[in-house]
């Protein structure tokens, strides 16, 4: 029996590399095709492999749909993790939409050459939790099913809409969708980046580590066919979850700043608009994968390993109005304030009024809340085989709109759908099912005041923070020149 050929994209990233390491230990059962673009770094790591039998490298892009072709031809299944991650994805969008979404069409578009259509091909996307958008408490638990929202200015998730939706109505007749969580790396110094910032403290997050988010990809190689035709939701479980601000408070610890209530004031970080949640139906994911094997306590100790010891004692000895004024450099909310730019405020605060109420820590107490009122969760997921008419219909109008089609031959059809604002299009009951709806009120421009008036579903996520009586749209907020 001829060997199974993968091919693999993003293996210079960390669910990419962590899937590589893994096809390697398991070399005897598959060939392993790589597509890279040539720089320096990815040269350096990945020159060894190359002659070694069982491994081909594509040096390439995935812009390039020649390269792309050359990678997939003759190969049984792809796994596609590859992307241009935020926060520099969106300071360049016109790129971030061509890797991302255009990348992922070169891919569909391969598979479809392939001598019998792409029949054999198995195709795993992965997606990102950012799509889910803003999800604080008390509406923190996320499931496949829900409105996709993502956060205003990120583009980034704009992309992996787009591009999973491509992949939902390619016609392929394997295909899969992991919306990945956040991925704990060892590294975790990164984290002092400015996004971290841009996170509400009250940010609920289901992690999962590299090692785990690698396995697990790697894992749907062995899955049965029954896998596929579906969108899923990867974190690690509920040994993974953590409120943010008590994640950045074993962080600090672990890089020798101490305590950051000390150097970080609460009116730092914004209100909203971000985005992370806890899964409601990640265990699905885990039947299939068996990917829950680390918690964030490993994590911890990971990173607690990775961090140099110069500089967990730099960090010691620092001054902490020294670190505090590192840190300052770093809060672009302050700059958005003392700068007026209303419409990150708006965005991330709601109002300037907001952002200048905000307390000392010592003052901060987490109010808790039922979920506003009229709060639904996305439709509840059936087999295949047991959605009915009606179930479309009162699809259509939990999101404002009509399902047209009076003929219904199953969530893999497709049926025609009119939304709120009188705009039509076709698609698979499947891609509704999944949480995303109109493609021409798709973000950007965001426009969520003007549409949670007329879409229940959007409006039970959306007025969980948001005034009934707010007003904005946004093209994007963060451009090539920041």
């Amino acid at each position: 029996m001829a060997r199974k050929k993968v091919f693999l994209t993003g293996a210079s990233g960390s669910m990419g590399g962590e899937a590589f390491k893994e096809l390697l230990r398991r070399k005897d059962s598959y060939d392993i095709v790589l597509l890279l673009r040539k720089s320096r770094p990815n040269v350096e790591g990945f020159s060894k492999y190359e002659g070694q039998q069982g491994i081909r490298i594509v040096w390439g892009d995935l812009c390039n749909p020649g390269d792309v072709l050359e990678a997939v031809t003759g190969v049984d299944y792809v796994l596609h993790p590859a992307a241009f991650i935020a926060p520099e994805a969106d300071k360049n969008p016109p790129l971030c939409r061509r890797i991302n979404h255009g990348g992922t069409l070169n891919i569909i578009d391969a598979i479809k050459k392939q001598p019998d259509g792409g029949d054999h091909v198995r195709f795993v996307y992965v997606g990102s939790v950012a799509e889910y958008g803003d999800r604080l408490p008390p509406i923190h638990m996320a499931r496949v099913g829900d409105p996709l929202k993502p956060s205003i200015g990120d583009f980034y998730a704009t992309t992996k809409i787009a591009a999973e939706r491509a992949v939902i109505e390619s016609g392929l007749k394997y295909w899969a969708s992991i919306r990945q969580t956040y991925i704990a790396i060892p590294d975790a110094f990164s984290l002092l980046d400015p996004i971290l910032f841009h996170q509400p403290v009250e940010t609920c997050i289901e992690l999962v580590t590299s090692e785990d988010a690698g396995y697990g990809l790697v894992q749907a190689v062995e899955a049965p066919d029954e896998f596929y035709g579906r969108v899923y939701n990867m974190g690690g479980g509920p040994a993974c979850r953590v409120v943010f601000k008590d994640y950045l408070e074993r962080m600090m610890i672990i890089f020798g700043l101490g305590d950051y209530h000390k150097i970080m004031p609460l009116n730092w970080f914004a209100l909203r608009n971000f985005h992370c949640c806890w899964y409601e139906d990640s265990h699905v994911l885990n039947d299939y994968l068996g990917h829950w094997r680390q918690t964030i306590e490993d994590h911890y100790r990971q990173v607690e390993a990775a961090t140099p010891w110069y500089l967990k004692v730099g960090g010691r000895m620092a001054p902490a109005f020294v670190v505090r004024q590192y840190m300052r450099r770093m809060a672009e909310p302050v700059k958005w304030v003392r700068n007026d730019e209303m419409e990150k405020i708006k965005a991330f605060f709601g109002r300037r009024e907001a952002w200048e109420t905000i307390p000392d820590w010592s003052d901060y107490v987490r109010a808790e809340a039922p979920p506003p009122a009229g709060y639904r969760a996305g439709p509840q997921q059936k087999e295949p085989g047991k959605y009915t008419p009606g179930d479309m219909k009162d699809l259509a109008e939990s999101r404002g709109g009509r399902c047209l089609s009076s003929d219904f031959n199953g969530i893999a059809s497709k049926l025609r759908w009119k939304c709120a604002f009188g705009h039509e299009w076709e698609a698979t009951p499947r891609l509704h099912l999944a949480g995303h709806w109109c493609p021409e009120c798709a973000a950007p421009p965001w426009d969520y005041d003007t549409q949670a008036r007329v879409d229940p579903a959007l409006a039970s996520i959306y007025y969980n923070n948001h005034a009934r009586d707010e007003s904005q749209k946004v093209e994007w907020l963060y451009c090539p020149n920041e």
